[in-house]
């Protein structure tokens, strides 16, 4: 699966800015978002620091890799 980050539409065509292929094999019932971005993607979300984040063990281990 590809990932696209950021997308801008340049003389009528959507143009892809970023992007990256996900292994879809790889993925969990965590948080996509997560999983997909890293932490950056806490930053936007309404679910942060909430009991109905899905962040799950990806988040956590996430975190744990920054301290």
């Amino acid at each position: 699966m590809i990932f696209s980050k950021m997308a801008a539409v340049e003389n009528g065509e959507l143009v892809t800015k970023e992007s990256k292929v996900i292994d879809q094999k790889t993925l969990t019932s965590d948080c996509w978002m997560v999983q997909f971005e890293g932490l950056s993607a806490c930053s936007r979300c309404k679910y942060k620091g909430k009991r109905s984040c899905g962040g799950g063990e990806t988040l956590k281990r996430l975190q744990k890799t920054v301290k």
